[in-house]
């Protein structure tokens, strides 16, 4: 499967879908807001997501098949994987915006500055220790360095609001595990595939089922 292929399979669909949703939702949603905050999200996704991302490539801890791709780079990434950025953070807003409103908003709650701050320190600890695996055996440096890059801007979103996000977990918690559990399943076939490829020597060997175990395995997809 190429990448451009995973794209059409597994984040238009969705993406259609959800907005179909939202045409269709009586009273008429604040569109321009919504896609003002989606918009401003990606944008904040493709800034802060391609260094990491490059490194990833650079490194040799991701690898992508120049036949599974368009063949364009910028830098060490193919140009699908900035679609991807776009298309998750589209699919993944529109999916919040249309839980915002079917669920009513809550005050937040009492002590929330002692809330913020626990939360901001726990996620920054988190971060930090990310960033000590990648002192540490080379099986440990992708964990890492997913932890080193995705708990700082959930430690500032905690810093903020913390007993916020508490009080309205139930808009939260599906916000964020659907479209949680969706990727890492399409993420999972993209693997199987061979679409792109997770090297062996720097993940933990833990696989989620259907996931590729080494090169030879995707490559035969």
């Amino acid at each position: 499967m190429t990448y451009g292929a995973f794209l059409g399979l597994y984040l238009l669909p969705p993406i259609v879908t959800l907005l179909a949703a939202v045409f269709r939702w009586r009273p008429a949603p604040p569109l321009r807001e919504l896609a003002a905050g989606i918009g401003v999200l990606a944008v904040i996704a493709v800034v802060y997501t391609t260094p990491w991302d490059n490194y990833l490539v650079a490194s040799g801890t991701w690898t992508y098949p120049e036949e599974r791709t368009w063949g364009i780079r910028l830098g060490w990434v193919p140009l699908e994987e900035y679609t991807f950025f776009v298309l998750q953070t589209v699919m993944t807003g529109l999916w919040v915006g249309l839980l915002l409103r079917t669920r009513e908003a809550n005050a937040s709650a009492a002590n929330g500055r002692a809330v913020r701050t626990a939360g901001a320190i726990a996620l920054l600890g988190g971060a930090a220790a990310g960033a000590a695996m990648l002192a540490g055996p080379e099986s440990l440096r992708y964990l890492g360095l997913i932890l080193a890059w995705a708990l700082p801007p959930l430690a500032l979103q905690a810093g903020f609001g913390a007993d916020i996000l508490l009080r309205r977990w139930r808009t939260v918690l599906p916000g964020f595990a659907v479209p949680t559990a969706y990727l890492a399943a399409a993420d999972t076939i993209a693997i199987g595939a061979g679409t792109w490829h997770i090297t062996e020597r720097t993940s933990t060997g833990v696989f989620l089922p259907g996931g590729c175990r080494s090169r030879s395995s995707c490559s035969s997809s």
